[in-house]
């Protein structure tokens, strides 16, 4: 599959490029033509650099945007190009793309691999790679090293190919655990609703983590945590320091003080926990 994707790479950008010169040169013709008959049918010098006036005088008209313009010109001068020429300088060819997150090991052999192609066709489309970082939200089993993936001068739909390429199977894991987190949500969401009120009174709790925030106090700064109960209804009080290594989803237990809320009796509030503890990892 990897020698495959290559060669259609490299034939792909080969194809791009035949076609821009061809586009190029046929615009570049006309113009030719175009700026000739302006001038009583005596024709521009013409360079690498562009075209360029034969004599004295030498009229000539382009056009920037929606406005048009017209000089006279002294021999050897450079004649500027319409501003319709400058897509065709680059067609299809896109500045740069940067590809985020991509494990290194999987950066390191692509490019490995593309440097193998042959020398005009890396001249055409350039790719590189940043520093690697450690990604901390990396699961568990899978590289850690990540990189930026830089792509130049190449077609957006070569682009798109190289980062499917590249990242296809990790986007799609990505959408998976999304799709999972929301069904997730849903179904905790549905079992708070249907739930049981939140009792009051001494009170054990065991259920899963949704979320922490840092509040201030006359003390200072407290962090609360948000937990629902097994049973349904909902938690809200500060977390005890048995459980600084919890996470969110992470499921715990601890015995605390409950009050009901007066808004709403599916939601509580806590206060001096204890026998808190971590029943289990996040997956």
């Amino acid at each position: 599959m990897s020698k495959q994707f290559f060669n259609w790479l490299e034939q792909r950008i080969n194809d791009y490029e035949q076609a821009r010169e061809r586009g190029l040169k046929a615009y570049e013709t006309r113009w030719k033509r175009v700026v000739t008959e302006r001038n009583d049918g005596v024709e521009p010098k013409e360079s690498s650099a562009g075209l360029h006036a034969p004599i004295d005088g030498y009229v000539y008209t382009w056009a920037k945007g929606d406005h048009e313009f017209e000089s006279t010109f002294l021999a050897g001068q450079f004649l500027p190009w319409s501003s319709e020429r400058e897509p065709l300088t680059c067609g299809a060819f896109i500045d740069e793309v940067q590809i985020a997150g991509v494990p290194a090991a999987r950066a390191d052999k692509f490019i490995e691999r593309y440097e193998q192609m042959p020398a005009e066709v890396r001249k055409i489309v350039r790719v590189s790679r940043s520093r690697s970082w450690v990604d901390r939200y990396a699961e568990a089993g899978t590289d850690k090293l990540v990189c930026y993936v830089y792509i130049s001068k190449c077609p957006a739909d070569l682009c798109a190919a190289i980062e499917d390429y590249l990242m296809g199977d990790i986007y799609k894991l990505q959408r998976l655990a999304i799709e999972q987190s929301e069904a997730e949500r849903a179904a905790r969401n549905k079992a708070h609703e249907e739930g049981e009120d939140a009792p009051e009174g001494r009170v054990e709790i065991t259920g899963t983590v949704l979320s922490f925030k840092w509040q201030s106090s006359d003390y200072g700064d407290v962090l609360k945590m948000l937990v629902q109960d097994d049973r349904g209804f909902r938690v809200w009080g500060s977390v005890p320091k048995s459980l600084d290594d919890a996470e969110r989803e992470s499921r715990i237990s601890f015995t605390a003080t409950l009050a009901q809320s007066d808004k709403d009796s599916k939601f509580g509030f806590f206060k001096r926990p204890t026998k808190a503890a971590v029943l289990e990892e996040v997956a």
